[in-house]
């Protein structure tokens, strides 16, 4: 929700300007208290969308009026911690290929081992 205006904000500039692509995680924990550079992470690979949240499950609560939306959301919203670690991983990747498949889209991820 907090990057829709940024989102917005990217696909209004014009085509071929500038190569771009938000991460968009949801919540983001350290692995270690201790910061270490580079980056290797314990945990498993990320796995990413573009076009809606990786791994997303629908159910029939989301027939529910008024909250069934909320509780759909809610739902799926524990699985979708990541940690500094793997999302600075995704990105060092991603900056390595110099032909990232995220370019020009906001990018959900999820954590491949949850």
């Amino acid at each position: 929700m907090e990057h829709r205006q940024n989102i917005g904000l990217l696909k209004s500039l014009p085509p071929n300007t500038v190569d771009w692509s938000m991460l968009c995680p949801m919540t983001m924990i350290p692995e270690s208290p201790d910061l270490s550079v580079p980056t290797k992470t314990s945990q498993g690979q990320l796995i990413a969308n573009a076009t809606t949240p990786p791994l997303w499950t629908d159910s029939w609560m989301k027939s529910i009026p008024l909250i069934g939306k909320l509780l759909s959301i809610a739902m799926n919203a524990s699985r979708y911690e990541t940690t500094l670690e793997q999302n600075a991983e995704f990105i060092a990747n991603d900056l390595e290929s110099h032909e990232s498949r995220w370019a020009g889209v906001p990018v959900g991820v999820i954590n491949a081992s949850k």
